[in-house]
This record gives C-alpha cells, sequence and structure tokens, in this order.
C-alpha cells in the first residue's frame, strides 16, 4: 500500500493553486442559544440555537466545523441526615463527567427552513457514542479525545467492572454502588491479578484517572500551579477547574459536541450562505442523593434508590469510589450521604434531605451555551462556479430511529417487529442493558447510576441465535451464535468505504473490550436497489444467553435525503 501511494503521489501533478481555494477562513465566531441563560437543571434541559441569524452574502460557513460548548457545572455536599459535612482539604476527585460529551445528550432535532431534516430520537446519544468509537482513529483519540469528553490513555477500563447486588453486599465492606460499577480511581489501571488475592481486584478505571485530573484543583496542589493562573485566567481561558464554597464542592467544565456527531447531514451539506437552521438539544442534567456507610475508610459503601436521583435518562455524572481516609481524600467522617448534581449554568434549588445546592452560589463563567462557526472566503473564480451549480444541491445522509425492548428474560428467546415500513434502512445495532427489574440489583435502568461508566460501557450479557429480518429476508446466511463470531464478522471487520463510514476498521473497539462491553451491529445495506426504495418491516430476535433479565436498545440506521439552495438555504423535499 505505501508502494502504491508513493507511486501516485509522484505522478500527481504539482501547482502553486493546490495548498487551498480559500483566500480566507475565520474561526471563533459564536452565537449564543436563545434561551436567554435560563434552564431547568431539573432533568432533561432543552437547549435551543438559530442558526438563521448567520449570514454573510461575501462568505461561507462550512457546515461540517460547526461545534457546540455547553458550560456544565457540577455541584456536590457530603451530609448528616439533613446537614452539610465539611469534605476532606483533597476532595476534587469526587465527582466527574463519564466518557464522551456525547452522552450529556438525550434527544435532539434539526430544522432547517422550516423543515423538519432530523427528528428526536430517544438515548441518541448511545447510537452516536458507538458509531463515533467506531470511527475515531487511535490518533483522533490522542489529538482530538480529550476535547472531546474522552481520556487520551482509551476507552474505561472493562476490567474494573464490579457487580454487586443488595442481597449480597448490603453489609459488606468496599462497596463501590450497587449494580454495575466502574468508578475506582484508587488501584493500578493495567494488571489484571495480584498475587495473593482475586482477579481483578485490585484493577481501576484509568481513563476515569484522567477524568478526575482534567480540573484543576483550586484548593489544594502539590505544585501550586494557582499561584501561576488564578480561577478567573482559566474562566477566560475555558480551562476545567474545581473549587469549594464553604461545604460545597463545585466543578466547572467546558463540554465540546461537534454538530456533525449529532447530525450527519449537517456533515454532509458543506458550504453554505445562508444555513436557515433551528437546532434544539435536550441534555441530561439532574441530582442524586447518595447514601453512604463507613466513610474515611476503605471499606466505604455507596448505593442510591430511585426516588433519589432525579435523573431520567442517562446520568453523566460519576460518583467516583473514594475508599480511603478523609486525611488520604477520601469521604469525610460523618457522612451519611453526599447530594450532588450536574447542570447547565448553575445549580437549581434542590431539597433532598434539606441539602440546597444553590446555597453554593456557583455561577458558571460562561453563562450560556455556545455554537460556534467559521467564516470562509473562497477564490472569486471558484465560488461563481459553486454558486451556481448549487442551487438544488442532493444532501444523502443517515439518520436513527430508536426503540426499546424491556424486561427480557434470562435464557428467553426474543422475537419482535422493531418497525413497520422503514425506507432504506443501512443498520441495525442492538446494545444490552441490565433490565431495571432485575430484584436485588441497582433497582433503576443501568444508565442512570451515577456509579456505572454506562452508556460509555454497557454489560457483558450476550446475545445469541441473532438474526435480523428485513421485508421477510434474514440479512445473516445463519443465526450467529457465538459471541466471538459477531464480533469479528459485524463488528471488527466491518466494511467501510472510507475513514468516517460506519465500519470499525480504523475504531477503538477491540474484542477484548467488547466482551465486557456489548454493541451488536448489523450491516442490512446490502441489498437490491428496488428494496432499498420500498418500505418494509424489520424483525429482531435473539435468546439471552444471560443470567439476569436485559432491557436491550434497539437502534435502526437509514438513509435519508434533500435538496438545498446554499446561496437562499432553501431545502427542497427530495
Amino acid at each position: 500500500m505505501t508502494d502504491n501511494y508513493e507511486w501516485m503521489k509522484t505522478n500527481e501533478p504539482q501547482s502553486n493553486t493546490d495548498y487551498s481555494p480559500y483566500t480566507d477562513k475565520q474561526y471563533s465566531n459564536y452565537i449564543n442559544d436563545i434561551n436567554g441563560g435560563s434552564y431547568s437543571n431539573s432533568s432533561l434541559s432543552l437547549v435551543n440555537f438559530d442558526l438563521g441569524q448567520i449570514y454573510n452574502s461575501n462568505k461561507y460557513i462550512d457546515s461540517s466545523d460547526l461545534y457546540i460548548v455547553l458550560p456544565i457545572t457540577m455541584v456536590a455536599a457530603y451530609r448528616t441526615a439533613n446537614a452539610t459535612v465539611a469534605p476532606a482539604t483533597s476532595s476534587s476527585a469526587l465527582c466527574s463527567i463519564k466518557t464522551n460529551f456525547l452522552n450529556l445528550i438525550h434527544q435532539c432535532d434539526l430544522q432547517i427552513n422550516g423543515k423538519t431534516i432530523e427528528s428526536t430520537t430517544s438515548f441518541i446519544n448511545v447510537a452516536r457514542h458507538f458509531q463515533l468509537i467506531s470511527e475515531m482513529s487511535q490518533n483522533d483519540l490522542l489529538n482530538l479525545g480529550p476535547t472531546l469528553g474522552f481520556s487520551p490513555n482509551g476507552l474505561d477500563n472493562v476490567k474494573s467492572m464490579k457487580y454487586s447486588n443488595t442481597t449480597t453486599t448490603a453489609a459488606t465492606a468496599a462497596c463501590p454502588g450497587y449494580g454495575i460499577s466502574n468508578n475506582r480511581i484508587v488501584g493500578s489501571p493495567d494488571n489484571q491479578i495480584v498475587l495473593n488475592t482475586v482477579q481483578n481486584s485490585g484493577i481501576a478505571n484509568g481513563s476515569l484517572q484522567y477524568k478526575v485530573g482534567r480540573y484543576i484543583d483550586t484548593n489544594n496542589q502539590d505544585n501550586n500551579m494557582t499561584a501561576l493562573v488564578t480561577a478567573a485566567q482559566m474562566g477566560i481561558e475555558f480551562r476545567p477547574y474545581h473549587v469549594r464554597s464553604g461545604n460545597f464542592l463545585i466543578w466547572y467544565d467546558y463540554c465540546v459536541i461537534k454538530v456533525g456527531h449529532l447530525f450527519e447531514s449537517m456533515n454532509k451539506i458543506g458550504l453554505v450562505k445562508k444555513l436557515d437552521a433551528s437546532i434544539r438539544i435536550w441534555v441530561n442534567t439532574g441530582t442524586v442523593n447518595v447514601a453512604v456507610a463507613q466513610p474515611n475508610s476503605t471499606d466505604l459503601n455507596y448505593s442510591l434508590t430511585t426516588a433519589n436521583n432525579t435523573f431520567s435518562n442517562t446520568c453523566p455524572l460519576m460518583i467516583n469510589w473514594l475508599g480511603n481516609t478523609e486525611a488520604n481524600g477520601g469521604v469525610a467522617a460523618g457522612t451519611a450521604g453526599i447530594v450532588a448534581g450536574l447542570y447547565i449554568n448553575k445549580p437549581p434549588t434542590t431539597t433532598f434531605n434539606g441539602i440546597n445546592l444553590a446555597l453554593s452560589a456557583a455561577q458558571h463563567p460562561l453563562p450560556n451555551c455556545r455554537l460556534y462557526y467559521s467564516q470562509i472566503a473562497v477564490d472569486d473564480t471558484l465560488s461563481l462556479k459553486y454558486d451556481q451549480e448549487n442551487h438544488h444541491k442532493q444532501i444523502v445522509y443517515r439518520s436513527v430511529t430508536s426503540s426499546m425492548c424491556p424486561n427480557i428474560q434470562a435464557g428467553s428467546n426474543f422475537s419482535q417487529v422493531i418497525n413497520a415500513g422503514i425506507v432504506h434502512p443501512t443498520g441495525i445495532l442492538l446494545v444490552p442493558f441490565l433490565a431495571n427489574s432485575i430484584a436485588g440489583g441497582f433497582g433503576d435502568s443501568q444508565w442512570k447510576s451515577p456509579f456505572d461508566s454506562c452508556p460509555a460501557t454497557t454489560c457483558p450479557i450476550p446475545l445469541v441465535n441473532l438474526q435480523v429480518n428485513v421485508g421477510g429476508t434474514n440479512m445473516l446466511q445463519s443465526n450467529l451464535f457465538t459471541n466471538y463470531e459477531n464480533f469479528i464478522s459485524q463488528v471488527n471487520l466491518a466494511e467501510s468505504l472510507t475513514s468516517s463510514d460506519f465500519g470499525v476498521s480504523c475504531g477503538l473497539i477491540n474484542q477484548s473490550w467488547w466482551e465486557f462491553s456489548r454493541f451488536y451491529y448489523v450491516n442490512i445495506e446490502r441489498t437490491d436497489a428496488a428494496d432499498k426504495l420500498g418500505p418494509r418491516n424489520i424483525n429482531i430476535s435473539f435468546t439471552n444467553g444471560g443470567n439476569v433479565n436485559i432491557d436491550v436498545m434497539a437502534f435502526i440506521f437509514y438513509s435519508d435525503e434533500f435538496k438545498i439552495d446554499i446561496n437562499t438555504g432553501i431545502v427542497n423535499p427530495k
């Protein structure tokens, strides 16, 4: 392949005008959302952007490089029955945001010129997270990963996952949270076994260690870097940091989300002079009231009931396990619980055990959500040609729908039509999670746990005898029975036409990680052209090969299209 590349390169004609067709490109232009600084922050928080105000007859904007910055504030307080407890000096490791800032978003929609281009889809974060980690390269991860909410070390460590349930761990020591937990930041991120102990007992989530270190602790630093850069200066520079306000712990973060990672259509539009678009995103915000037992020790226990969790969907907040003495950064002595939340800009009034996080007076240095865009000037000759040829520019993209298959019994068979009459489907993604009906388990949906890295990770439950039927035709030659078989044929070797297409040949997923965090993808694009254009039913069938009940999210990726005038922003149907 290197020889072919070098040969083609040496035969390519060269010119002084090859470097760029642009005569100017300016970044750092932005618009604020139209919320006016008002966000509900009780559960889902709606954020609105109006792109119609962006227009310059002499310059273009590139829809593919739009990105949103969310000013996220996390606030926490240790409590007794109904009063706050002074935290340890080094408590900055208590909270962080789960991997990939896309998991802050529950659903979103896009309208252009008053026409709906991409509709709201529940749990869009799960589908787009899989798509992103299956398309990112290791260089992407190293260079862009931290900006997008990843650790440069990679995905969450699945070897540090633990499972606890109330029947066996209610009175035992060192429970980092009921259900699956992956919130240990203390220990080795690499070793799988330690002599004279059980496998994986000393393993920490190395990715989470990095996420904790993302926040500069303005209260307790051995190197005293805050003597060089103050909290106010970090706010101006958009640098995440941690402060204390009385007994309250506060973290400020700047969460970057590429618009094209939410809406594939925005990646495909390209240069336009007017984009009369309206974007709505629903952000996962809320508060948890975690019960604490045996604080100030290595026997620390966390638990959480459904009634003490206001996150209605994904909980992007991590409550990290600090199993040590208070002097060494553990949970303060006398603590009976932790009230903590994740919000846009500032916390609302909270009432769990009388603890009001609004009294922290936390206020993000960035009071509004922002959408950034570039302005581009193109060489006059090229610009004139581009304008004339793109009054009806054809845009073809993939969108996604979702459905839930709840409470599938352990060992049982499942078969169901998940969509009746969809046109041009391209792929099916099935994602298993522990069911919220598991007796003695977490007692709520797995993705709502602040102890679990879910949905950045899932669970190791196998789906066997997997088959997808589209319009009466099986998409798989034979039912996929073994898990390794599914990984090799559908995930690891999925065909991709380019690095941006929906395949994982350049992705971050490997077999070891996938065996503990399951995403089942089936390509259903390969069919006759006549079949693609007609509505067809989609049926999925499989057997729950695990020992517990599961909920399965089913996503259907499908192709869609529209035409846009790049000068006026007018959209015509396909």
